[in-house]
């Protein structure tokens, strides 16, 4: 028997958000992804949202866990899957932003806790996308758990470098895939990518590579040469692209 969550809510079109309000069924799972992402770019994308994040996260995460209840209830009579992933991408995106709101080194453990889940929900959706037999999987839910699985594994290889590996070939999947991609919930996009993937070419001292990444960054604006790096130059294309 499964249990569903009668925890809904209306997001207004002006981003404030009304009190949960109970029903009496559970609504399109649609309906609860939309809600989980309107949460989650009102405190990302909309600059007058200010110290709110604690909620806006844990509002998103409530709709996105909603969501694989909904699919649960409308797939449960038919003889395949839902498309779990989309919940799945959708929480670990949440999980990995929320994580990155605890900078204080006593909350390390609830940092490190969010991206242990953020991981295991981004692997989830991989694996759902990798076995599902749909014919209407959109190469952008493949492109956010790419991004996402690059991101989560360039944090945990801050602590652990066999990661960094991981998240080079993700990256690398979501480049072949979609060269011009845009996350779309957050100003984040290709360029992005390559920055981080720069960023694990300077810890791994390969200055040549880093420095192509941080060209494709800035839309070949950084004067790093490939082949005769100047290593002063490179750093200083780094932090002008993370402070623009």
């Amino acid at each position: 028997m499964i249990y569903l969550l009668l925890i809904l809510s209306l997001f207004s079109v002006s981003c404030e958000v009304s009190d949960f309000q109970e029903q009496d069924e559970i609504l399109d799972f649609g309906f609860y992804l939309n809600e989980g992402w309107k949460a989650f770019e009102t405190i990302n994308l909309d600059s007058t949202i200010v110290d709110s994040s604690d909620y806006y996260y844990n509002l998103s995460l409530q709709m996105f866990e909603v969501s694989v209840q909904a699919i649960n209830s409308e797939f449960i009579t038919q003889n395949f899957l839902g498309p779990y992933y989309k919940s799945y991408i959708g929480i670990g995106w949440a999980q990995l932003y929320y994580a990155g709101t605890f900078l204080d080194p006593t909350q390390h453990y609830l940092r490190d806790s969010l991206r242990e889940k953020s991981k295991f929900y981004f692997d989830s959706a991989l694996v759902d996308l990798e076995n599902s037999v749909s014919d209407e999987i959109l190469i952008q839910d493949w492109c956010n758990t790419y991004s996402g699985l690059s991101y989560i594994n360039y944090y945990l290889g801050l602590s652990d470098t066999s990661y960094f590996s991981h998240s080079l070939s993700f990256s690398d999947s979501l480049l072949i895939k979609k060269p011009n991609y845009d996350f779309y919930h957050d100003e984040l996009n290709y360029k992005n990518i390559h920055y981080l993937r720069g960023k694990i070419f300077l810890k791994k001292a390969k200055y040549n590579n880093a420095c192509t990444e941080i060209k494709m960054a800035t839309d070949d604006t950084c004067s790093c040469i490939i082949d005769n790096i100047d290593l002063g130059i490179l750093l200083d294309c780094f932090d002008q692209f993370a402070n623009d």
